[in-house]
């Protein structure tokens, strides 16, 4: 879009060269009086149909200096119709200045002679050209400015794109990942107890329902990530009975929180995974959010005995991590750590609500 259809502050552009006509009519008029002038209104109507004439053609200017630039022009082009520009704003300006200056003498009954049109055009054409420079530096600055502003815009709109690209990419992975894992679970069942096999596989039909239909957004509330994690940790539990002590402790502001779609599920996963599969006595997992100092924190933790594995999580982890830092940057994080026992991941993100969203 050219710049000169962008908008422009007109209420700003007349009060700027009302400024300067009022600035000169006041410099002027001080002089007029004490030279005895008996009509104390002319100093304002020489500079005021001077600057107010000057602005109404600084428009062209702009206009001639925007299609100069619009396109690649030889040097030497751009510079004849600069200097035709100069030669036909004097002109102009001179012609309407004037011609308001005539009409108003006219109409108050006053006789006005300027001098001779050569001695005229000869002032004028002076003063001209510092103004037609003026005005041609203000056009190539605003036009800079424009520029530079579309171009902020439109690097923001790319980057927002790459970043829903990068998150839609990453959210797609998450889905092949998490029907492997609970697939391969149902298998190691099936020949063991049919029908609890075949309970798991329902169960399992209702939650691949939700995880799609989770799946068509980017972001859901966390009380709506729970209608995930509580089926997935009943399946678990059809899995490993007892051995699975599962605990889920979210709180009202908690679960009205916004989070990226299926973003427990990898934790939840690993903490199945790693503290009750390899635990010989199985392992409590509890899932607790609460809002803290404007941040959202959700703990998953297991008290199994397995120890941290060197990846820190695994893929699963990681691509958390990655749609963390695709939406919220450096404001959002993922911790896992060992202590007195029991393994903790920490989920940390800004604490939003559909209303603030």
């Amino acid at each position: 879009m050219s710049a000169v259809r962008r908008p422009m502050p007109w209420a700003a552009y007349a009060a700027f060269w009302l400024g300067i006509g009022l600035f000169f009519s006041l410099a002027e008029w001080q002089h007029y009086v004490r030279g005895g002038g008996p009509h104390p209104w002319e100093p304002f109507l020489w500079e005021m149909s001077g600057s107010s004439t000057a602005g109404i053609l600084a428009v062209a200017v702009y206009r001639l200096n925007d299609r100069l630039l619009a396109r690649p022009r030889a040097v030497g082009v751009r510079i004849a119709a600069y200097l035709a520009g100069l030669v036909a704003f004097s002109l102009a300006h001179s012609a309407l200045m004037y011609g308001m200056r005539y009409a108003v003498y006219a109409l108050v009954g006053i006789a006005y002679d300027p001098g001779a049109l050569r001695a005229v055009l000869g002032y004028e054409s002076t003063k001209d050209v510092v103004t037609y420079i003026l005005v041609l530096g203000l056009a190539m600055g605003w036009r800079a400015f424009l520029r530079e502003q579309r171009q902020a815009a439109e690097v923001e709109r790319l980057n927002a794109h790459l970043a829903q690209a990068r998150l839609e990419r990453l959210q797609e992975q998450v889905q092949p990942h998490f029907l492997f894992n609970t697939l391969n679970l149902v298998s190691s069942v099936m020949h063991e107890d049919v029908e609890r096999a075949d309970r798991i596989l329902a169960e399992l039909a209702d939650l691949l329902r939700q995880s799609m239909s989770a799946a068509r957004v980017a972001e859901h509330t966390l009380a709506q990530e729970m209608r995930w994690v509580e089926p997935f940790l009943s399946i678990m539990h059809q899995r490993f009975g007892d051995r699975l002590r599962a605990r889920i402790a979210v709180s009202e502001a908690a679960g009205r929180c916004i989070v990226p779609t299926l973003l427990l599920m990898a934790p939840v996963e690993n903490a199945v995974k790693h503290g009750v599969a390899r635990s010989a006595a199985g392992a409590e997992v509890d899932v607790v959010a609460e809002v803290v100092d404007g941040q959202l924190r959700i703990d998953v933790v297991d008290t199994g005995d397995a120890p941290i594995e060197p990846q820190a999580g695994g893929t699963g982890l990681a691509n958390a991590r990655a749609r963390l830092a695709t939406l919220h940057g450096d404001a959002a994080g993922i911790t896992l750590q060992r202590e007195d026992g029991r393994t903790r991941v920490r989920v940390t993100l800004p604490a939003r609500t559909q209303d603030a969203a």
